[in-house]
């Protein structure tokens, strides 16, 4: 198989799913890699930089597609790029699929097979290529967070982490998996006073004794309630991976919070884990409703396209040599192809969308 890298056309992702440097190992190991041109600029990477790695530069997505038969992308493919891929074509990226029905049928009907970069699962049971970029939402969603409670961005005019006689503020963590660990520990560095809350109590142990004034507490929806009331930042990182995201966080619960507070729900990639909210995106990043602002972009570590590229690339380059050199039907792939040659055989993703 060939392998094609478009340019990604969400707004604000300037990821590119493979950087030079794994291009360079798949040409040395006689793997013909295409590269649509300009696609590795928003992380750094020249046309050049891939030529010398090896790679063939394509002018635009017609010719990529053309050339390629495995597709390695960072994010699901978008409408307007449906009309380039065909039965051929493997599709190995961010899929999300759970919380879009729509796109699912588009991929069934054009026949190709998909695999879900989130739901590859390692020989330890840990998801390797979701990992790399749930550490670097959970950092953003704090960092981007505290800069939205600057009174000049809509919010309540606090400094997370105060200064002497000063409040430091408080975050509350929804889930303290990888993102959330991120979570915790970002806003334990700037001096927070943070809860976390998670649904097993050794993990919760485990973040409170390793971070400063970190509290952990098991969740239930009156714990969640009293905490989120007096929180400046709210940060949800609740996913199952291959389901919708639980809703955790109840607008009664929102309503409570007072003006100028912030919410980032890192799992809106799944549907979101805060009731009713809305998708954003980098070129309109929060919104405000009640008071409270809302940030809920689907393709978060895209603001740090070079570092992120870095780490997905190096994450999933194994599995694309994998796939290469082995098939789809490898076992590392089992779990994570969600449609093949036109059908959803991924048994959660069916449970979902009620096939």
């Amino acid at each position: 198989m060939n392998t094609g890298i478009p340019l990604e056309i969400m707004y604000g992702e300037g990821r590119v799913a493979l950087v030079p440097a794994a291009c360079a190992t798949l040409a040395s190991a006689g793997h013909k890699v295409y590269l649509e041109t300009g696609a590795g600029l928003g992380s750094g990477y020249t046309d050049e930089d891939y030529l010398d790695a090896g790679v063939e530069i394509v002018e635009n997505k017609e010719s990529l597609f053309e050339a390629a038969e495995l597709i390695v992308k960072v994010k699901q493919p978008l409408e307007e790029g449906l009309k380039y891929l065909q039965h051929k074509h493997i599709v190995f990226s961010f899929l999300h699929l759970a919380a879009q029905p729509v796109l699912t049928r588009q991929l069934c009907d054009i026949g190709l097979t998909a695999i879900a970069f989130e739901s590859v699962v390692d020989n330890r049971g840990w998801r390797p290529l979701l990992a790399p970029m749930s550490k670097i939402a959970g950092r953003l969603a704090v960092i981007g967070g505290a800069g939205y409670l600057f009174q000049n961005n809509g919010g309540k005019g606090i400094l997370l982490g105060g200064v002497d006689s000063a409040d430091c503020g408080k975050v509350v963590v929804m889930g303290a998996g990888v993102a959330g660990e991120h979570a915790v520990e970002a806003a334990a560095s700037l001096g927070a006073n943070v809860t976390v809350f998670d649904l097993e109590q050794g993990r919760l142990d485990q973040l409170a004794s390793h971070y400063k004034n970190c509290t952990g507490l098991l969740s239930t929806e009156q714990a969640v309630a009293d905490e989120i009331s007096d929180a400046d930042l709210v940060v949800s990182a609740v996913m199952v991976a291959g389901r919708r995201a639980p809703v955790v966080i109840r607008e009664s619960m929102i309503e409570t919070m007072s003006t100028g507070s912030v919410i980032v729900d890192i799992a809106i990639d799944q549907g979101g884990s805060v009731e009713n909210i809305q998708a954003t995106s980098y070129e309109q990043p929060v919104y405000t409703h009640k008071g409270v602002l809302y940030h809920a972009v689907p393709n978060m570590p895209g603001a740090v396209p070079r570092t992120a590229s870095q780490a997905l690339s190096f994450a999933i380059l194994p599995y694309v040599i994998e796939l290469l050199e082995k098939g789809v039907n490898d076992s590392s792939f089992r779990l994570a192809t969600a449609v093949q040659n036109g059908a959803v055989v991924d048994p959660v993703l069916k449970q979902e969308l009620g096939l």
